[in-house]
């Protein structure tokens, strides 16, 4: 059983950072082009522009910045503000934690539910893209409920960490963590 939450572990981190480093580059690269042909278009009209460009390269950086924020949940790096806890004896520092990733499961949980519905509704009704008028909206979008299942998988874990750790680690495990993992590439 171990090894299936290794195996898991591995597969969601290499989709997250995959699908974030890859809809970063291919943003850059289709605005680049299109800065470019654009420039190209000024000189020579007949030409034009690319007018799905800017669509898709939105689209690139939504995929992204949503991956890479999942991708952060398993490194640790998200915004914590951990001084007060550090004055908290440690067994209401662990609960603390504990009470924090809860509320973040629940909070995650909820956004991949209300992201599907929105999936859902557009394949329903039917919008396709304004640019890409062949491509359904709903397939764009489905980097929401994809992104959220994963952080919500990612917050679940770290409440399975925590309460099997000692409660005088907890504090000292996420100053550890996140160190560690602002240094060591994986």
């Amino acid at each position: 059983m171990v090894n299936f939450f290794q195996a898991l572990d591995r597969v969601i981190a290499t989709m997250n950072k995959s699908v974030a480093v890859f809809g970063l580059a291919a943003g850059i690269v289709i605005t680049a082009i299109n800065v470019c042909v654009r420039y190209i278009a000024g000189f020579y009209p007949e030409i034009g522009s690319l007018t799905w460009a800017e669509e898709v390269a939105r689209y690139c950086f939504l995929w992204s910045a949503f991956f890479g924020a999942a991708y952060g949940f398993r490194k640790g790096v998200h915004i914590a503000v951990t001084m007060l806890i550090e004055k908290f004896p440690p067994s209401l520092a662990k609960t603390c934690v504990l009470l924090t990733h809860l509320l973040n499961s629940v909070f995650l949980g909820f956004m991949f539910y209300a992201s599907l519905m929105v999936c859902y509704l557009n394949y329903e009704i039917g919008y396709m893209s304004e640019a890409l008028h062949s491509v359904p909206l709903w397939v764009f979008l489905l980097c929401l409920p994809i992104a959220f299942l994963g952080a919500t998988y990612r917050s679940l874990e770290k409440i399975y960490e925590v309460s099997l750790m000692p409660a005088d680690k907890v504090v000292k495990s996420a100053e550890e963590e996140m160190i560690h993992d602002s240094v060591v590439k994986d």
